[in-house]
């Protein structure tokens, strides 16, 4: 999970959203997803299924591939 709070971040910024737009989508609050990208604390398998989901992206890639070295 190495990679997990850099590629929050970069779908964020993907996307075009605020921490806290994305966070209204992903229905968890902006500090969250603030601790999330920074990696000061470690996002329940409930939130990474969400993120999989909103973006389409498998789990496995979440988790192990950094995003912005991939074409998504």
């Amino acid at each position: 999970m190495i990679f997990l709070g850099k590629n929050i971040r970069y779908i964020r910024v993907q996307k075009g959203l605020s921490q806290e737009q994305f966070a209204d989508d992903l229905k968890v609050s902006r500090s969250r997803i603030s601790s999330y990208e920074e990696n000061r604390a470690t996002p329940p398998i409930s939130f990474i299924i969400d993120l999989s989901n909103y973006v389409n992206i498998s789990i496995d890639i979440l988790l192990k591939k950094k995003l912005d070295n991939l074409e998504v």
